[in-house]
């Protein structure tokens, strides 16, 4: 679909331009002014995301002033400031973007820059009244802000804790929004909130998610990053992954509590996006195609041991199609099963694996163990060793073992302190598939939730296997948000690693699954059985005959 000639695509034709400046400080010269630790790096990535998303624009001027490159201090912000306001033109965009503390000074809120000092903060920090009264005289028609100002992180004045300025930075960018219909701000944060880092994100979650809009994820049908579309999309993300967070953090103090600890994480308060705009316009700040990014590597491997492989292959199907999980399955060839399991284990660069296991656990020579088959075994101290061997950051496993009762001992064994999910159930006996079926069901009720969190799943089977079976887990680690389904989904057909062919050997019932080719031929042998008492099925060697009979009509 063309997109429409509007004052915004001028960008795109190069006759407007684009100016950019973008400021991000960590570490201040006044040692009162506590550092941070990724407004810098936020203004790093951000510059790449945005040049990343405006290639198509041949007029462009980019200033970056961070801690790796020039420093934010007040004179090089000043001058970066004064040459895009006497240079910018009518048709022209001005994007300004700021990373750090934002304090107030009386009822004046202040952007702390490098060499800003906190006795003198009117006259050494960047005023938001200086910033707005020269954006006012800057020709540019199109102009946005955004601010990433009020940090978390324990800043005091003279002993007391500092004033939030965000009421006031609204207030006066209120005013020009007003006085402009061409200004449009975007705040990290609502009033009396904070913005929040998270090192597992290695951004501040505000920027993070501006820089995941712009690099595609907030690109319209027709490939246009608008500030408008980019703002809903960071609102929408910035509230999940906080939400998710805080439901992660509700489960892990749950376990604490139930182990008798006192000590719990606290969970991160809420941080809401603010925008404020007057007036109607698009404001296009860049052109992506409209294309899923491609996920980081989510390794599975699902072994079954059990007869009737099916609900299983089903759960499989989801976990790759949906979960975006490169999967292997196994229910045979057990020689080599724990080879597979140190390989996908092993996998280099890979952000999450996940193990399925359902089989039956006994005791081998005082060792517990899930039987594979004959003489073939797991054996917990191995399990246990590769999962603390293994590198990569997020772990999801999960035992389904009928009828077992050591499960709560697997757990306490199996668990790590960081970035950990274990799921344990025992399913009764006469009802062997029914914590397999509450996995699926729970999985297939959340299909079209995109970034399903681990801590809302294990609710939701728990509330499926209520009264029916016991349920047994551990999640670990406040840094991360283990995903079942990831932000991003793949949405391909499902590929699962398993080798259908027997090779000499014969289909069973075991297998019908994968036995395909002879439907009807064993359609004819289903109808005939139905009237003879006898019927023989006569071929040439290998030709099928055991696996039409298995596999086929059995």
């Amino acid at each position: 679909m063309p997109r429409a000639v509007t004052r915004s695509t001028v960008l795109e034709t190069g006759q407007a331009k684009l100016w950019i400046l973008l400021i991000g400080v960590n570490r201040y010269q006044d040692s009162r002014l506590p550092s941070l630790q990724y407004s810098a790096i936020d203004c790093q990535g951000l510059a790449e995301a945005l040049i990343d998303a405006t290639q198509a624009f041949p007029e462009r001027s980019m200033q970056i002033r961070h801690d790796f490159s020039v420093p934010a201090t007040l004179s090089q912000v000043r001058e970066s400031l004064t040459s895009i306001v006497e240079s910018a033109q009518a048709l022209d965009t001005v994007l300004i973007y700021f990373s750090g503390h934002g304090i107030l000074a009386g009822e004046h809120p202040v952007l702390c820059l490098a060499d800003t000092q906190k006795d003198q903060l009117l006259e050494t920090g960047l005023g938001m009244t200086e910033l707005l009264e020269q954006l006012s005289q800057c020709h540019a028609q199109q102009q946005i802000v955004w601010l990433d100002a009020c940090h978390s992180g324990g800043m005091t004045l003279r002993g007391a804790a500092l004033p939030n300025p965000t009421a006031q930075m609204m207030g006066l960018l209120g005013q020009r929004a007003v006085q402009s219909q061409g200004f449009y701000a975007l705040l990290s944060c609502d009033q009396s909130q904070q913005s929040w880092e998270f090192p597992e994100l290695g951004h501040g979650v505000f920027t993070y998610f501006l820089m995941q809009g712009l690099r595609g994820a907030a690109a319209d049908a027709t490939g246009t990053i608008d500030a408008d579309g980019l703002y809903k999309y960071v609102y929408h993300q910035t509230l999940q992954y906080i939400d998710k967070s805080n439901q992660q953090l509700r489960l892990i103090n749950q376990q604490k509590r139930g182990r008798g600890e006192t000590y719990l994480q606290p969970e991160c308060p809420l941080q809401t996006p603010k925008r404020i705009v007057e007036g109607f316009g698009q404001f296009t700040l860049g052109v992506k195609s409209k294309s899923v990014a491609l996920l980081p590597s989510r390794q599975a491997i699902v072994i079954d041991v059990l007869r009737d492989h099916r609900a299983t292959l089903q759960f499989s199907k989801l976990l790759s199609s949906v979960g975006g999980f490169e999967l292997a399955y196994q229910s045979s060839d057990w020689e080599m099963i724990r080879s597979q399991i140190q390989f996908k284990l092993e996998t280099p660069e890979a952000t999450t694996i996940l193990l399925y296991i359902r089989g039956r656990i006994a005791m081998v020579q005082d060792e517990p163990c899930v039987i594979l088959g004959e003489g073939e075994r797991i054996t917990r101290s191995w399990l246990r060793s590769a999962l603390r061997q293994s590198e990569i950051p997020q772990q999801i496993v999960i035992l389904d073992c009928p009828g077992a009762e050591t499960l709560p001992d697997w757990i306490e064994e199996l668990r790590r302190e960081q970035g950990q999910c274990l799921i344990a159930a025992s399913s009764p006996r006469n009802e062997s598939e029914l914590f397999t079926r509450s996995l699926i069901d729970t999985l297939n009720r959340a299909e079209n939730q995109s970034g399903f969190p681990v801590a809302a799943w294990i609710t939701q089977i728990q509330l499926a296997l209520a009264g029916k079976a016991q349920l047994h887990v551990w999640l670990s680690g406040t840094q991360g948000v283990i995903d079942i389904f990831p932000e991003q989904q793949t949405f391909k057909h499902p590929e699962i690693g398993v080798c259908p062919y027997r090779g000499l050997q014969a289909f069973t019932e075991d297998d019908a699954e994968f036995f395909y080719g002879r439907e009807a031929l064993t359609q004819q042998l289903l109808q005939a059985v139905q009237h003879r008492s006898c019927l023989a099925v006569v071929g040439a060697s290998g030709c099928g005959k055991s696996s039409v009979v298995q596999a086929g009509l059995i």
